[in-house]
């Protein structure tokens, strides 16, 4: 029997939505109950991660920590969280968690060195690059982890924000594609897409280059153990 997986959503409430529709794309399934059995909570209540690491905002941790255990109570077997820049309150709330929690962030890095990747460019929130989630789990593999300039992270920023959760589709994707040609140019073999918008922005603008989405990584994972308890 398929163990059950648990979403801790609202870091934005597309960014789960685009979660769980990749859990489903990942699965083998022939009919609907073949599928895995998702519980979503988009809880769009929780803090701003980036304001909370940056400019001294609501610590996002509590709200974080009573989605979670909302969604052990309604039968997650585990817990997977599409928010990049919220793993860097993780520490301050596993040990309260009483199912297995699968981190997008050591999933990518595990991904990265399985497939050989020496280095790549993160594109993430400004939260998530000063936080220094990814250059740690990066630094285990010995991947090479380039980070755009200031300038160029508010143009990373700016299409999470103005384009993605502004739901703006006419968004002018000109200053982030300038950006994928400095960052390439520097080295970078493959585009970390480190903030669960920037999936759906690359999507969303047809934007095209070799980009690593732990989004989805992070959603076969979840099927793995949904399929096989491990």
């Amino acid at each position: 029997m398929m163990k059950t997986v648990g979403i801790i959503g609202g870091m934005g409430p597309m960014a789960g939505v685009d979660l769980a529709k990749k859990i489903i794309e990942a699965t083998p399934a022939n009919t609907d109950q073949e599928h895995v059995h998702v519980i979503l909570d988009n809880n769009t209540s929780i803090p701003d991660r980036t304001a909370a690491i940056l400019e001294d905002g609501k610590d996002p941790t509590s709200e974080i920590l009573n989605t979670a255990l909302n969604l052990e109570k309604a039968g997650a077997e585990c817990l997977i969280m599409g928010c990049n820049t919220a793993h860097y309150f993780l520490p301050r709330f596993k040990d309260k968690l009483h199912v297995p929690f699968f981190s997008i962030i050591e999933e990518a890095a595990r991904y990265c060195h399985k497939k050989e990747v020496k280095c790549v460019a993160l594109l993430a929130t400004e939260g998530t690059l000063a936080a220094g989630i990814y250059d740690e789990a990066m630094s285990k593999y010995d991947i090479q982890l380039i980070k755009p300039d200031m300038d160029q992270r508010k143009v990373c920023q700016d299409i999470i924000y103005n384009g993605v959760k502004a739901g703006n589709k006419d968004y002018d994707t000109t200053a982030f594609c300038n950006v994928l040609k400095d960052l390439r140019a520097k080295g970078a073999e493959h585009f970390i897409l480190g903030c669960t918008e920037t999936p759906i922005a690359v999507e969303m603008y047809h934007i095209k280059e070799s980009f690593i989405d732990p989004t989805d990584i992070i959603a076969r994972r979840a099927v793995e153990f949904a399929r096989t308890g491990k």
